[in-house]
């Protein structure tokens, strides 16, 4: 059986999704994207579909390598993410409801007073390292064994932190936001370049009232 990141599945659907919503000429002018990100963007997407197929086909798996596909990833998902924090932070630009849906960008919502932030307590937990990828799994301090996502839980918040192996234990506040998953169970891909280094992660659970605390750093390998 060949082991998928979901991850990365779960960005290809986003990023053959997203690109073609903000290259809309209407789109990339009324979010005041200029002709050389959207080229960037759409070069990036050649490059990223040729490669997800040959990683995900199993006639072609293999043929490329999983640092390979991990690398563009993380180059693809760190592009993204900055164009999703321009466009946030710009007041000039009144996103629609379709821009938070195709860009996957979290709306700031108001506190909704009839459901609180979660109270209950975060953990984390590595299941598997396995070669270049992470598998976590996140769950209710006070109801371990419970699969789901607590009562009024929207989205686990992970945060992270990769650094030499050798480097002092850092803090919550150095560790930085990754992603936003829906659910308990989530892996990170990691480059050939971090092989040897260790991955600080911590969780909170989240809905649209706001946050919950973090819970304790984990550490777990890269190898």
């Amino acid at each position: 059986m060949i082991n998928y990141s979901v991850s990365l599945i779960i960005y290809n659907i986003y990023f053959n999704f997203m690109v073609p919503y903000v290259s809309d000429p209407a789109n990339q002018l009324r979010l005041n994207m200029s002709d050389a990100q959207i080229k960037e963007l759409n070069n990036m997407l050649v490059d990223w579909n040729n490669a997800y197929n040959a990683y995900i086909f199993p006639g072609t798996y293999g043929k490329l390598t999983t640092a390979q596909v991990n690398e563009l990833f993380l180059t693809c998902k760190k592009y993204s993410d900055g164009m999703k924090q321009q466009l946030k932070g710009n007041p000039s630009i009144k996103l629609l409801t379709a821009d938070y849906l195709f860009i996957a960008i979290h709306e700031n919502v108001k506190p909704r007073t009839s459901i609180p932030k979660p109270t209950q307590e975060a953990g984390v937990t590595l299941k598997l390292a396995s070669h270049l990828n992470n598998e976590y799994h996140a769950f209710d301090i006070a109801n371990p064994t419970k699969g789901g996502k607590p009562v009024d839980v929207k989205r686990i918040k992970i945060k992270l932190l990769v650094l030499k192996a050798d480097a002092p234990f850092p803090t919550l506040d150095m560790l930085e936001d990754w992603d936003n998953v829906g659910s308990m169970n989530f892996d990170i891909p990691f480059s050939l370049s971090q092989v040897g280094m260790i991955a600080y992660v911590a969780v909170c659970f989240s809905n649209d009232s706001g946050d919950g605390e973090y819970s304790a750093i984990i550490v777990s390998p890269i190898i």
